[in-house]
């Protein structure tokens, strides 16, 4: 399986939205949920389960359909480590969290970081004055090490929201995710390799969070493809579906990249996007370093150790 440009071609999109603040919207049929199966005769319906995780910014699309019992299973078990893994990414951007806070970022170079949301500045305390690396026409750089995560876990935490976003009308093809991710049953899912795909947009500042899921039905896998995007980034993986179980599928399959909405004056402005793309089939623990290069309108040294960057961030 590799990726390449271009347009989706036989994907088409079956669902598409934003979640961020505002007032509160609702996913699903209540009391069923639809990761169990269980109804409110044996579990609890009480908390508001989001459908996507504060932490990428949704405050305000609720999923229905999922019980206590597997909201706090969800949140406690694959949640942590797709929040540790996009913690780079929601800090540059200033991506509000469960506390409607911007999240801060730590490492063994980086004292703290954290993005002012109503001003847009970013300040960043290093530990290390050799870590950040300054260029022409305020150009900075400099390395971020996530704390470590399962990468198996992370993905599942992807299909997960990929799950609870979609219309109930289509849940019947991801049948070997729902049982994937019901805590009742110890059915695994193995993909070798485990696409996830980064994509940075310079320029580009999704207020809220967007996604979009991608269905195709033919005779190669894979079947579905979910994009998230939150800040500057979006995330692209794969979701299997029961399409992909059945026989004569082929393997080997280029999945396109989800086309840059910007316009040509945009593009040529900030610069065209970065994708890396990485295997997220490890059930071990890593700690992925992300290399950020950024352009800022000005750059401050406030204290020792200490530098302030003004407005108009372009993250390139």
């Amino acid at each position: 399986m590799s990726v390449k440009g271009g347009q989706l071609g036989d994907f088409h999109l079956v669902q598409s939205g934003i979640a961020g603040a505002g007032h509160k919207r609702y996913i699903g049929e209540r009391f069923s949920c639809r990761f169990c199966g269980r109804s409110s005769e044996t579990v609890t319906f009480k908390k508001k389960a989001h459908a996507i995780p504060e932490f990428l910014g949704n405050h305000q699309l609720i999923l229905n359909s999922e019980c206590d019992s597997c909201n706090e299973h969800f949140g406690n078990t694959i949640e942590p480590h797709l929040e540790k893994y996009t913690l780079p990414f929601r800090a540059l951007a200033g991506v509000t969290n469960k506390a409607r806070k911007t999240p801060r970022h730590s490492d063994k170079k980086i004292g703290a970081l954290q993005m002012d949301r109503h001003t847009n500045n970013l300040t960043v305390t290093l530990s290390d004055d050799d870590v950040v690396k300054f260029g022409d026409r305020n150009l900075i750089s400099w390395g971020m090490e996530r704390k470590p995560f399962v990468p198996y876990l992370a993905h599942k935490a992807l299909c997960k929201i990929a799950c609870s976003v979609i219309d109930e009308s289509f849940l019947q093809f991801f049948e070997p995710t729902l049982d994937w991710l019901n805590p009742l049953n110890t059915h695994d899912i193995g993909i070798t390799p485990t696409l996830v795909v980064e994509t940075l947009t310079p320029g580009a500042k999704y207020n809220s969070c967007v996604y979009r899921l991608y269905l195709r039905n033919t005779n190669t896998f894979p079947h579905c493809l979910f994009w998230i995007a939150f800040g500057s980034y979006a995330l692209m993986t794969v979701v299997p579906t029961r399409l992909d179980l059945k026989e004569g599928i082929d393997l080997l399959s280029e999945v396109p990249y989800v086309p840059d909405s910007r316009s040509e004056e945009e593009i040529v402005k900030f610069g065209h996007q970065v994708h890396v793309e990485h295997d997220f089939s490890s059930r071990e623990f890593m700690s992925l370093p992300h290399e950020v290069y950024m352009k800022f309108s000005s750059i401050e040294e406030a204290t020792p150790l200490h530098t302030n960057v003004k407005s108009n961030i372009d993250i390139t």
